[in-house]
């Protein structure tokens, strides 16, 4: 009996946990994530982090919807292009 009791508890947490709404990243919200990153020995990527959300939002608007990493061009999804 408990042990169907746990399984119930565990069925019901999962799918809340798959059923929960994605946080959308924009542009704007990646380049501060990588700005706020860009900090100690990565300061000199602070420039490059601002520059790439303009380029972020024009690939987004053309539909490839990536973010492109500063230091060694990793891809991060990007919901919102603005």
């Amino acid at each position: 009996m408990i042990k169907i009791q746990i399984f119930m508890v565990v069925a019901i947490l999962g799918f809340f946990l798959v059923n929960a709404p994605a946080h959308a990243v924009s542009c704007t919200q990646q380049g501060a994530t990588c700005a706020a990153w860009a900090t100690g020995q990565y300061a000199s990527y602070k420039d490059k982090c601002k520059q790439e959300i303009s380029a972020c939002i024009a690939r987004c608007k053309q539909g490839s919807k990536f973010y492109l990493g500063v230091l060694v061009g990793n891809q991060y999804p990007i919901d919102a292009c603005k």
